[in-house]
């Protein structure tokens, strides 16, 4: 028989968000913005420890891919006997643009991992998680942007006004990282072995991608092979305007496009399995 006066430990449970997937979603996105200083801070501070005590800090990644675009311009402007000048801005341009939006689904593999900590001692949106990764990922880009400015000065090139037009291209873009980073997330949580197998994936993606080359060189018969990457599209909007030429009214509407799905099957996804992904550690 229970002593009615005895003492019972009654200690405070979280409950599911009540509501479909589409509350469970709207909730999370909600509480990760009201916590935008926290993974503010977060995405500036992983930036400065993973260089921490280098002179150069992250400028030291930037001068890895100085060196990429410098061996890719020499080799391949030869190779596809295509002038050194216009290639090299074509070439570094769409690395940069390309390292950028590869990073959302390469680094993004491991963010929820790398939240553990955070993600069983609280109820933490991992919502958040992804919009950290893509603010780091923004800050690398901007430092990677200087190389974009020393080829366009030592090739003498201006693309004139037409510049401006990479700023939407460019947020759609984020747009796009967010779900993507989330999503691969999700699914390296779930499945560990689909980190490397997705890393890899995205190397092979690099050279199928018409970063290297340009797309009039497949043809007309296999050009449809890049009209269908959503990738291709996704770079074409931020470097042909850095590159002075206005992006195919079609590669926007394909970005568009790809973020309206994404988001859908991601925060679908989310919403369903929120609740079940402190299991998955």
């Amino acid at each position: 028989m229970i002593n009615p006066r005895s003492k019972v430990d009654v200690r405070p449970s979280i409950s599911p968000i009540p509501g479909g997937p589409l509350a469970v979603v709207t909730e999370d996105v909600s509480e990760a913005l009201r916590l935008a200083p926290v993974w503010l801070h977060a995405g500036w501070i992983d930036v400065i420890w993973r260089f921490r005590r280098t002179r150069l800090g992250p400028f030291w990644h930037t001068l890895g891919i100085a060196a990429f675009i410098i061996t890719m311009g020499v080799i391949w402007s030869t190779i596809l006997h295509q002038d050194p000048g216009q290639y090299f801005r074509f070439v570094g341009t769409g690395i940069i643009v390309w390292g950028l939006i590869a990073s959302f689904i390469t680094d993004g593999t491991s963010i929820i991992i790398a939240g553990q900590s955070t993600a069983l001692s609280m109820r933490f949106p991992y919502v958040a998680f992804a919009f950290a990764h893509v603010w780091k990922s923004l800050l690398l880009f901007g430092h990677h942007f200087v190389l974009y400015i020393l080829i366009m000065v030592g090739t003498l090139h201006s693309p004139g006004w037409t510049v401006l037009l990479a700023i939407p291209g460019l947020i759609l873009a984020i747009a796009n990282g967010v779900w993507m980073s989330l999503l691969s997330g999700m699914l390296c949580l779930r499945r560990r072995d689909l980190g490397p197998a997705i890393a890899s994936g995205m190397q092979i993606m690099m050279f199928v991608t018409p970063v290297f080359w340009p797309k009039d060189m497949l043809g007309p018969n296999l050009g449809i092979a890049a009209d269908l990457n959503p990738f291709y599209h996704m770079v074409r909007i931020v470097r042909d305007p850095l590159l002075g030429i206005v992006p195919d009214p079609v590669s926007w509407f394909w970005v568009l496009g790809t973020l309206v799905v994404g988001l859908l099957v991601t925060f679908w996804s989310y919403g369903l399995y929120r609740d079940r992904m402190a299991y998955w550690y």
